[in-house]
């Protein structure tokens, strides 16, 4: 150890690891370090940076500098990409150092101000570097230090000044710098910030999700500098994590704004110029329309042929490769190709500085692996030979190549095996898989989905047991893994299966919990986006600390089990014992911090805790209801009931696709023509009843329950459920007579209250009401949008003062139907309240946000149109607004979560907030149920105890007369009866009887008590 370098341990490392490190006495090679055979240390052991992480330095050794310099690369943490840099040269080569400090000057701090020329010596002279071109992100830190014949400079964060002045010393064989004080470390920029590249991808991730994109473009920006060296952008490899990101809303379902980066990073590559960006981008357009269920399109472009540039690269790689001249891959090129987390979902098979030919192979072997799973599906010939390609190319790689697609092109061989019958042999092919992939990344979602595989060919080959010790630990990672919004339902369907069969009619204590633990991880994801939206606000409110807390804590654990798991097979028993102690004192660490967010902030809580325990929905259900949840998967349709004290698990033969089909068909029948209403699909109403309640209906009345709680999934979402028709008419349900009062609705049987999740109706049960003082607030109808050139011209102008681009001026253009006037909130509607109305040019966005009376209003009528977002300029659902001197007349769901309102009802009248019908043109055409429930959630997250949404803008008399009597009997009635009343009055009269009069209205939340008028 060097002389006064107490904070300094010098190691040895075998490679590029830090394993089997030791300490090296002094006078061992130059400065006293132990050295390569060119003089200078294989590895630095550099104290902790400003963000307390302990760091290292380790040797490039698979670059020479120029003038016999060398480079090392910083790492700090659990960091996977260099945190920083430092490089040395002899004395001689000075000019390379100097080429390496480019832009970097002395005289000024990290921030930019200028220092004493005390602080500055105290700096070891420190200098600022702004970067090459993203000066306006951060800046870089460097210092430079020389002795023994050498010169050395390191650069990098600002949290890693302290790490680069030791290093940099002790490279050239000085003396250890004065350590930095306190206030000079706690001043740097960034010891606060998490500046890990991974951190802030995944970050990028969520704040995407959570639709803060304006901070999430930051994070990745940041993330590409990190990427980069710390030198400024690159603005291929920023094209390059759009296209991640692409991916990654693709296969949440977020189809139009996975479009809009997937253009985005085709008009980039064009500009760019990097053919391999361009075969990328078809490789990830391909897989994006195999996700939207656009098969024949997605074929068209797997087929597409590789860039002339990529087809080289693919040939030299073959040639070397039979010349015996590319057997392996370093360890750096194997990271670029596999540069992805546990929690990442897109694979990662590109950067700059890869080498061509590995990276075209793995292009080549991907794109072969997509039209094996497009020809497979659409049941077309050549899916086994593009398997096969994909095999052979993947095989060819280096050693250490994309471990990701030999997984993928392994699951896809076993589950071909498993269709053609050969359940065993798929077994015994996954289990191998999963072992080779487990030993990589044994928490992530890949994990998680060849454990899925694995037990459905379980199920298929009779191990039954087997197949659910497997299903269980898939769906453990699906709900806990950084990133995961839960489980698709297709992917949960085989599972389901077998626990429905084995709870039976809820006799099976075990088996019951087991499947409604398994259904609550079932999630839409477009709903799950909602839930992470309003996450992300709630987690910046006054229990910001709490939630932190949590959150590490969570994080802590996945660490310790993951540690856990690596180890499992060790033959060292206190060493196991030691893991599982900290593993179990992680978790009672987590549970108190559970605990203390659960106090804090509820309705985070509600959030994140999707599901509920099957004794907290029996205590929260009372006597005469009834909790029905229910999800439609490729296997068929599950759900649960409670009521009667029992939790009660079922199964149906509705399938994903006949539900969509039948939702589709009834949604068509919901609207009005000229000379009168379309008829009711009343066979399709009651094939869907049958699908969705038919297994237990008839014990719900048995059991006299009055009021349904429904909590649906997807599709379900966008048909109210008290529009289905219980047993069909003499006529098969033709409806000639064209009188549907003699129909035995639903609706007729129960009143309706819908839920988002288990999770959140019992946390709203558990809740305390508030009580808002004030009165009744009409906001609407607003000015609607003009399709005048000036009004154009005035929008597109608002639209890229907010950083969007011109286009989504016309965002409005040729939509006729918000031209017609909507029908104003009648004056005597809920004239008991004390009542103001807001509307024309004063119903605007920033008018709703800015109005100090908001949140102590009971009611919130908004009588205008709902959309739900292109996915571009109108990037989230919201409700149209007049435009006004600011914003962009959208109250976007973000902007609710923010109004912090305390109201017992908010009433979304005569929105647009469903499409008028299938085939309906626009924005509105683009609503699914997972949508609507998107927008309503933002109203009950900002603090609504319930919301009264429409499905279809109804007829206006008939509008009138639902709003009447309901606000009429709610003042002595719970909300949920009220309706139900109001829609007896026009479902038993023969003119009124037709659905699209009467069901388009439905309560969503806590409807379980009366609204209190005000004078």
């Amino acid at each position: 150890m060097i002389a006064k370098q107490k904070s300094l341990t010098v190691l040895l490392v075998a490679g590029l690891a830090l394993a089997g490190c030791e300490s090296i006495s002094e006078g061992v090679g130059f400065g006293g370090v132990a050295t390569t055979s060119g003089g200078l240390p294989e590895a630095l052991d550099l104290g902790t940076s400003a963000d307390a992480e302990q760091c290292r330095a380790t040797r490039r050794i698979d670059m020479q500098l120029a003038g016999l310099g060398a480079q090392y690369d910083v790492f700090c943490g659990s960091w996977r990409r260099p945190a920083g840099i430092i490089q040395v040269y002899p004395e001689q080569s000075t000019s390379e150092l100097e080429t390496f400090l480019s832009g970097c000057v002395r005289g000024q701090g990290v921030t930019g101000e200028a220092v004493s020329q005390e602080e500055l010596q105290l700096a070891s002279s420190g200098l600022t570097c702004p970067g090459t071109s993203s000066a306006d992100l951060f800046r870089d830190i460097a210092v430079r230090d020389q002795g023994n014949g050498l010169v050395s400079a390191g650069r990098g964060l600002p949290a890693l000044l302290p790490v680069m002045r030791r290093g940099a010393a002790a490279i050239v064989g000085n003396e250890a710098p004065v350590e930095l004080s306190a206030s000079d470390v706690e001043g740097l920029p960034g010891v606060v910030a998490l500046q890990d590249q991974e951190v802030l991808r995944r970050r990028g991730h969520k704040r995407n999700a959570s639709f803060r994109f304006a901070l999430a473009a930051e994070d990745f920006a940041r993330a590409v500098s990190i990427q980069d060296g710390l030198f400024g952008g690159d603005p291929v490899r920023r094209a390059d994590i759009a296209l991640d990101l692409a991916l990654n809303l693709s296969s949440q379902g977020r189809f139009a704004e996975a479009e809009t980066l997937l253009d985005d990073a085709r008009d980039a590559s064009a500009t760019l110029g990097t053919p391999w960006l361009s075969d990328k981008l078809t490789n990830y357009r391909a897989v994006h329309l195999l996700n939207k269920g656009a098969l024949r399109e997605a074929l068209a472009m797997a087929q597409s042929p590789f860039s002339s540039q990529t087809t080289g690269a693919i040939a030299a790689f073959d040639s070397a490769q039979s010349g015996g001249k590319l057997t392996t891959i370093s360890p750096r090129a194997a990271e670029f190709v596999n540069q992805r987390r546990g929690e990442e979902v897109p694979p990662l098979y590109s950067d700059s500085a890869l080498e061509p030919g590995i990276r075209a192979t793995i292009l080549k072997a991907h794109r072969a692996y997509i039209l094996a799973s497009i020809l497979d599906l659409r049941g077309r010939e050549g899916a086994i030979d593009a398997l096969n390609e994909a095999d052979v190319r993947v095989s060819a790689a280096p050693a250490g190549s994309a471990p990701w697609l030999r997984a993928l092109i392994g699951e896809k061989r076993a589950l071909t095996a498993l269709k053609n019958g050969r359940a065993s042999a798929a077994e015994s092919q996954l289990l191998s898989i999963l072992a080779d992939w487990r030993s990589r990344e044994p928490r992530s979602l890949l994990t998680a989905q060849l454990l899925s595989s694995l037990g459905r060919a379980q199920a298929a080959a009779g191990r039954e047991e087997q197949a659910l010790v497997s299903y269980r630990e898939a769906f453990d990672l699906y709900s806990s893994v950084e990133g995961s919004f839960g489980v698709s339902p297709d992917r949960a369907g085989e599972y389901l299966d077998l626990l429905v069969r084995r709870a039976g009619d809820g006799g099976n204590a075990q088996a019951t919990l087991d499947f409604l633990n398994a259904f609550e991880d079932v999630v839409e994801p477009r709903a799950a986006a909602a839930m992470a939206q309003a996450a992300a606000r709630l987690a910046n409110d006054n229990a910001a600390t709490e939630i932190r807390e949590l959150q590490d804590a969570e994080r802590a654990l996945a660490d310790a089990q993951k540690r856990l798991q690596e180890e499992a097979g060790t033959a060292d028993p206190v060493r196991l014992a030691e893991l599982r102690e900290a593993t179990d004192v992680i978790e009672q660490e987590l549970l108190a911090a559970e605990d203390a967010a659960r106090r804090a902030q509820p309705q985070y809580m509600q959030l994140v805790n999707k599901g509920a325990s099957a004794t907290d929905l029996v205590e929260a259900v009372l006597p005469g209801e009834a909790f029905v949840a229910f999800a439609a998967t490729r296997s068929g349709g599950f759900g649960y009931a409670v009521f009667d004290g029992r939790v009660r698990p079922f199964r149906t033969d509705l399938t994903s696709g006949e539900a969509a089909k039948l939702v589709r068909r009834l949604r068509l029948t919901l609207r009005s023509r000229r000379g009168g209403t379309v008829p009711y699909a009343v066979a399709q109403a009651h094939d869907l009843f049958k699908g969705v309640f038919g297994p237990v209906h008839a014990d719900m009345k048995s059991a006299g329950v009055e009021t349904l709680i429904f909590s649906p999934r997807g599709s379900l979402g966008s048909m109210p459920p008290a529009a289905l028709v219980t047993e069909l008419p003499l006529d098969g349900g033709s409806m000639r007579s064209r009188d549907y009062s003699q129909i035995a609705f639903l609706a007729k049987d129960y009143a309706f209250i819908s839920s988002p999740s288990a999770g959140s109706f019992v946390a709203t049960r558990r809740t305390e009401r508030k009580s808002a003082p004030g009165g009744l607030t009409v906001f609407g109808p607003p000015t609607p949008p003009r399709s005048t050139d000036p009004w154009i011209n005035r929008y597109s102008q608002r639209m890229v003062e907010a950083g969007r681009p011109e286009r989504c001026g016309r965002v409005f253009a040729g939509q006729d139907n918000l031209q017609a006037p909507l029908t104003p909130l009648a004056p005597g509607v809920a004239s008991s309240f004390r009542r103001r109305t807001v509307d024309g040019s004063a119903f605007t966005d920033q008018a709703i946000l800015n109005d100090p009376s908001i949140g102590d209003q009971q009611v919130l009528v908004f009588v205008t149109h709902g959309f739900f977002g292109d996915g571009f300029c109108i990037t989230e659902p919201a409700l149209l607004t007049s435009l006004g001197s600011e914003g962009d007349a959208l109250l976007s769901a973000t902007e609710i979560l923010d109004m912090e309102i305390s109201a017992d009802l908010v009433f979304l009248a005569a929105c647009d907030t469903a499409r008028t019908g299938e085939g309906a043109q626009g924005l509105a055409a683009l609503f699914d149920g997972a949508q609507l429930d998107g927008l309503v959630r933002s109203f009950i997250y900002a603090g609504a105890r319930a919301v009264l949404a429409t499905h279809w803008v109804a007829d206006d008399k008939a509008a009138d007369a639902i709003t009447r009597q309901f606000f009429a009997e709610a003042r002595g009635a719970p909300m949920h009866e009220a309706l139900r009343n109001a829609q007896a009055s026009l479902m038993n009269a023969s003119d009124t009887a037709h659905p699209y009069f009467w069901a388009p209205y439905v309560v969503i939340g806590d409807a379980t008590h009366a609204l209190d008028a005000r004078s």
